[in-house]
């Protein structure tokens, strides 16, 4: 089973990656819980409190940050990067970053437009293949 948590800042944007992403698990028969929090550092602790549940396979966080007028960008671009960075070395499970960084919000649409090259369907991609490259090693 794995987790796809989902923020919701900037929804319009995480709707498209997971749409992308629960279609692309949808295809291969890979179950999933789709779980939300409000926003991309929230990512982080929701994904250390789902680990230590030790009931899922793997776990992908989606977001979306969008550069704006103020420094809050990088502090949360930082943050996020950083946190699931140390995550991912304590845990037993694969944790897939599937956020977005982007300068605009177009250059966030291009990533993840169903009609474009939306990244949600690589993020389930990348979960299915670390599970079982997790499994062999």
């Amino acid at each position: 089973m794995i987790a796809v948590v989902q923020a919701t800042f900037n929804i319009e944007i995480t709707d498209l990656l997971t749409q992308g992403c629960v279609n692309q698990l949808n295809a291969t028969q890979t179950p999933y819980v789709l779980l939300q929090c409000p926003g991309a550092v929230e990512l982080v602790g929701y994904s250390k409190k789902l680990m230590d549940t030790n009931k899922y396979d793997a776990i992908i966080v989606i977001g979306a940050v969008i550069k704006g007028d103020t420094d809050h960008y990088e502090y949360v671009c930082q943050y996020v990067t950083e946190g699931m960075a140390v995550l991912s070395t304590q845990a037993s499970i694969p944790l897939i970053f599937g956020v977005l960084t982007t300068q605009t919000e177009e250059l966030a649409y291009e990533r993840a437009a169903l009609d474009k090259m939306n990244k949600g369907k690589d993020f389930a991609d990348t979960a299915v293949f670390m599970i079982d490259a997790y499994a062999k090693a």
